[in-house]
């Protein structure tokens, strides 16, 4: 399964979050993969779930367990520090 990475220009470079992301990106792991989705853990203050559903919409492709995800429904540094873990190439998939 490929994954599609979040576009660049939705990534906000000078935010609080992308600088989380970048901050966190290092304890980015790879859970366990499957043929319709993906699992990550992020190690941040806490442990934190991320999973990219290659079957969903694009708005839906990429959760996170994390308070800020589910209580703001966007993109959160979790799923940031993922995206650029793997386009980093800092994790294989």
């Amino acid at each position: 399964m490929e994954v599609e990475l979040i576009p660049e220009r939705e990534l906000k470079k000078d935010s609080r979050l992308y600088i989380k992301g970048i901050r966190i990106m290092k304890t980015v792991k790879l859970d366990y993969k499957t043929g319709k989705h993906i699992s990550f853990t992020v190690e941040g203050e806490e442990k934190h779930s991320v999973m990219y559903f290659g079957e969903k919409t694009e708005d839906k492709r990429w959760q996170c367990d994390c308070k800020w995800y589910t209580l703001q429904n966007r993109v959160c540094s979790h799923i940031i520090a993922v995206n650029i873990a793997i386009k980093d190439n800092a994790i294989s998939l």
